[in-house]
């Protein structure tokens, strides 16, 4: 058990509970979810980066550079493989019309990535376990943390401007935004037998792209990550309820 993972994550076996990162690997918003821990071990990997973070003694691993569908896969295989049982996917999206920063619970996630359909061309859309979508409404309420549930739609990670999805995203007006690795994370992580949840926040829209150096944009996405992390902490029962 756990030959891969220990390759790729240093350990035959690893924590049973994970949160994985999405998008490209940027030290500063490591800095942000590191606040969170009181002990962290030094990061590590070429290929995603990771750790191994404690809080209260729970030990749990952190995955980042988790970028596209094809990576959550590969990923959330060797996560199996070494014993992980629970997993929090922290995703960003671009919004149509919600502000840099919002926090969106995907209930509904249009299969436009690949990965899901090469499985299983039935599959046009990929939701959440219930329970799993209840864990996450909870605890964001308790927490006092302002959120959308809605529906977004997973494209792939490289091939852009495709002009079907891209009209289908402007056309129908229940959909929110677009991301790349929902669908994959939700619909893999079941079928591999692991408890998960996801949720987004906005981080970029018609105002502000992703490379906007904007300070206000900036501090919203790293105070959302923060805040998400959180949740996924208290999800993932990391803290101790009292």
């Amino acid at each position: 058990m756990g030959r891969l993972s220990s390759h790729v994550f240093g350990r035959e076996k690893l924590p049973e509970r994970c949160i994985l990162y999405g998008g490209a690997y940027v030290p500063r918003r490591k800095k942000v979810v590191r606040r969170l821990f009181d002990k962290w071990t030094r990061i590590r990997g070429n290929w995603v980066k990771y750790t191994y973070a404690k809080i209260n003694e729970a030990e749990y691993l952190l995955v980042f550079n988790v970028y596209g569908g094809a990576i959550v896969l590969e990923v959330l295989h060797l996560l199996k493989e070494g014993g992980v049982r629970q997993v929090f996917f922290v995703g960003s999206m671009y919004a149509k019309r919600l502000p840099i920063g919002a926090i969106v619970i995907p209930s509904k996630i249009v299969e436009k990535a690949g990965p899901t359909v090469v499985d299983n061309p039935q599959v046009s859309v990929v939701e959440p376990d219930p329970t799993s979508l209840r864990s996450l409404k909870a605890t964001l309420k308790e927490e006092g943390i302002p959120y959308v549930q809605a529906k977004i739609v997973s494209v792939p990670c490289a091939l852009h401007e495709i002009e079907h999805v891209k009209q289908l995203i402007e056309k129908d007006e229940n959909i929110v935004g677009v991301e790349m690795e929902a669908s994959t994370f939700y619909y893999f992580s079941r079928k591999l037998g692991l408890k998960s949840y996801a949720l987004l926040y906005v981080s970029d829209n018609k105002k502000y792209g992703l490379i906007s150096k904007a300070k206000s944009v900036w501090e919203a996405r790293r105070e959302a990550i923060r805040k998400i992390t959180e949740a996924a902490l208290e999800v993932l029962r990391i803290r101790t309820r009292t």
